[in-house]
């Protein structure tokens, strides 16, 4: 009880902080400054640092933003050195991943020539070091894709107490965010409900060659073929989720590959939006970008929505029934109905969702015999 308490009261002053209250309403920084406010609620980050840092980054004589973060990963770094130094590898990790997600925050702001990569590769480094500490421990793997391009992940396994495997999520980051900022958000959610992660980066699509213009999607079968065969899950303990960007490219790689579980996206209603805007101006009815429409999602489906979006959960039923007739579970949920907590993105809040988000799939994945839990962190070399 007494702990409810200094949560509220911590949360009332966070809302009420002046200088976080500036940072929530600036238009550069509102978003990965939520985002750290995000996961500090989960142990990846600190409020006290982020208010502290929110006081210097306003302050009129202040090391700005960039800097601020940046001393900050650097601090928590020298103390995961320290602490491995030690053996005390539980303060090692923890102090890994609050170095990547302040790193993170500082890269967001770039040079003047737009030529320093060395925050988003600290940030890097400090997830790869957070990953090799974990138990099972976790990795960095490239899943080869087209000719010429392959897929960088991170792979989290979770043990388990038998000879089974735990179930995976596939969690894509396509344009709205990292696979790092991924993984800050949704790893505490994934462990305490036993699942394993896969977090992979894709290429923009205006990245890709013109040959390769019209199958972003193969990227979801290249992927379901990697944990098939590679790391040897079925395809009935596999889950794709979406990073939420405008797009339909993973409700249309889900459809496209048939095999996996279930999936969190958002059901082709990007895409059906597009198609209407395309007909209306005379354009050629169900063709997207030059591809035929995508084959209906068969497997269980959650189609979060964000209130702030304006659309009509019955009317989204409405479209994806139609586009999708034979799925056997589909499910809209809205999200943003707003408590104005100051960690809140568009109008919702990540970690809940996430925490969503693993109660569903819960339901449609069997979970196995895993130690499931807390963060687990591995033992030092004998």
């Amino acid at each position: 009880m007494r702990e409810g308490l200094a949560a509220l009261q911590l949360d009332h002053r966070i809302r009420d902080h002046r200088d976080v209250r500036g940072l929530l309403d600036h238009d550069e920084y509102s978003a990965e400054f939520r985002r750290l406010l995000c996961v500090a609620q989960t142990d990846g980050a600190t409020y006290s640092e982020c208010v502290t840092a929110a006081g210097l980054i306003r302050a009129s004589n202040g090391p700005g933003w960039r800097r601020t973060w940046e001393e900050l990963g650097s601090l928590h770094r020298r103390r995961a050195d320290e602490a491995t130094r030690s053996c005390n590898y539980v303060a090692a990790q923890r102090s890994w991943l609050h170095a990547a997600n302040y790193f993170m925050a500082a890269a967001i702001e770039q040079c003047p020539d737009g030529k320093d990569q060395r925050l988003g590769s600290l940030a890097r480094q400090c997830l790869r070091q957070f990953l090799t500490n974990l138990y099972p421990q976790g990795q960095t793997v490239t899943i080869p894709w087209l000719e010429g391009r392959s897929l960088d992940c991170f792979h989290l396994p979770i043990a388990t107490r038998g000879a089974g495997t735990a179930p995976i999520v596939v969690c894509v980051a396509e344009c709205r965010r990292t696979k790092e900022e991924i993984l800050s958000l949704v790893l505490r959610s994934a462990r305490q409900h036993g699942m394993a992660l896969l977090c992979v980066d894709l290429p923009p699509q205006e990245d890709l060659s013109a040959p390769f213009r019209t199958g972003p999607e193969t990227a979801i079968v290249a992927i379901v073929d990697y944990i098939v065969d590679t790391l040897r899950i079925d395809p009935d303990r596999i889950a794709v989720i979406s990073d939420g960007s405008p797009s339909s490219m993973v409700a249309r790689g889900v459809a496209l590959d048939g095999r996996v579980a279930a999936a969190v996206c958002d059901g082709g209603l990007w895409e059906l939006w597009t198609e209407r805007q395309t007909n209306a101006c005379g354009g050629a009815p169900g063709l997207m970008l030059g591809s035929p429409r995508a084959p209906a999602v068969r497997c269980p489906m959650l189609v979060p929505l964000r209130a702030s979006d304006g659309i009509d959960p019955s009317h989204a039923r409405r479209l994806l029934a139609e586009r999708h007739p034979h799925s056997r579970d589909l499910l809209i949920e809205v999200f943003g109905d707003g408590h104005g907590e100051p960690w809140n993105l568009a109008g919702y809040d990540p970690i809940l969702l996430a925490d969503f988000v693993f109660d569903w799939l819960g339901q449609h994945l069997d979970p196995g015999p895993t130690d499931n839990g807390s963060i687990s962190h591995s033992s030092p070399p004998l």
